[in-house]
């Protein structure tokens, strides 16, 4: 049984149960992973909504030329409202960073559209007495469900993503299929079958991409030392964090830390202990919040906590979750601690997420000034760390 996991991970390139996992379903992905997933999806989208919008519509000089009239304008018609629907997907994959549901959405439409012009025309065709070059048009229409099925290799999907698309698209085409092979069962079944092996390629396709997604992005995104987010790629998930809250109305909060005379230790102890130290408080931070929020190592000693849909005063419920479980300890068992300033989107008004930053940075400056071993909250409260904790006192 072993044997055949592993034969099963190679196969897709894993190491791992978890790595496996990622591939299966997008729910243990990091927000950092999701966001890119979603712009490369749309970036993906975006040139093939723009060709096709303008194609489409070209094609049916093409109809009107070959195809009875009454044929050819009903294509006309189904070839402007396909290439209108191209060019507005063009527009929301372009203008607008989308999340990861939208841009699986948009995904499905645009395989949707020729889908259902294929679900369209087959009757049409099958209606009419064609010869000549209407023949070999009505050959192409026929390809449609085989061009849409191999269009899914180009995206990164997961295996419970690609499966719903797949099902979608295999039960429409299925149906295209019946009504143009009508009673011939075996070239219906070849058919079938045809359509099932592209589905299989364009599935392991897939698969790898979200593979190598995941891979580079844990090599671009994540600090060597720490495993926490870089500042770069922090950067970008706060600055999706903070409009998704915006739209929603919710709170947002931040906490900046900064570890207290940090520079003594590397100092007095050596670099090495530095590093150690840095471990222990990042595998603190990761491990005291949610799934949905973020630490990034913003700087040296200094880290960024990221805390969407989160008031103040529940941020300093993490604060105070932190402080009691301890940051880190040296080598011969003292505590470390922290200055920490916290901001949150609506207390502070803040207008973007530099803004939050910034503020969040002004109080961790002032709980540096005033004593270290707190955090300064919107307003003026502070928590500290626990008294038998506390190894910096206020010089």
């Amino acid at each position: 049984m072993d044997t055949l996991i592993q034969s099963i991970y190679q196969l897709f390139g894993v190491n791992s149960k978890e790595q496996f996992a990622d591939l299966v379903s997008a729910k243990g992905h990091q927000e950092i992973i999701r966001q890119h997933r979603a712009d490369l999806i749309a970036s993906r989208i975006f040139p093939f909504a723009v060709l096709f919008g303008i194609v489409v519509p070209a094609w049916g000089i093409l109809d009107l030329i070959y195809f009875p009239t009454e044929i050819a304008l009903t294509f006309v018609a189904m070839r402007l409202a396909s290439g209108g629907a191209f060019f507005i997907l063009a527009y929301i994959t372009k203008k607008v960073r989308i999340g990861m549901k939208r841009a699986l959405t948009s995904l499905m439409v645009m395989l949707m559209i020729p889908t259902l012009f294929y679900q369209l025309s087959t009757p049409l065709i099958a209606s009419a007495e064609l010869t000549g070059m209407a023949t070999t048009l009505m050959s192409l229409y026929g390809l449609l469900p085989y061009v849409v099925i191999a269009s899914l290799a180009l995206f990164p999907l997961t295996l419970k993503e690609f499966s719903l698309f797949s099902l979608v698209l295999v039960i429409l085409s299925g149906i295209g299929l019946y009504r143009s092979e009508g009673s011939d069962l075996n070239m219906l079944l070849a058919q079938l079958w045809l359509l099932l092996v592209i589905l299989g390629v364009s599935m392991f396709s897939s698969l790898q991409q979200v593979r190598y997604l995941i891979s580079q992005m844990v090599k671009a995104s994540y600090d060597g030392l720490t495993k926490l987010l870089t500042r770069r790629a922090g950067m970008d998930i706060m600055e999706s964090l903070f409009r998704a809250t915006g739209l929603q109305q919710s709170n947002f909060s931040v906490l900046f830390l900064d570890l207290d005379k940090f520079k003594g230790i590397n100092d007095t102890l050596g670099h090495d202990a530095g590093d150690e130290v840095l471990r222990q408080t990042a595998k603190t931070l990761s491990e005291s919040i949610r799934r949905g929020d973020a630490a990034i190592r913003w700087g040296g000693e200094e880290f960024l906590i990221l805390l969407p849909h989160t008031d103040s005063e529940s941020a300093k419920n993490v604060v105070s979750r932190l402080m009691n479980r301890g940051l880190a300890t040296l080598p011969d068992g003292t505590p470390v601690t922290a200055s920490i300033g916290l901001s949150e989107q609506h207390e502070d008004n803040t207008h973007s997420w530099k803004d939050l930053v910034d503020i969040a940075d002004k109080r961790l400056y002032h709980a540096k000034q005033t004593g270290r071993a707190k955090c300064v909250a919107p307003d003026g409260s502070e928590v500290h760390f626990p008294a038998q904790n506390a190894r910096v006192k206020a010089n």
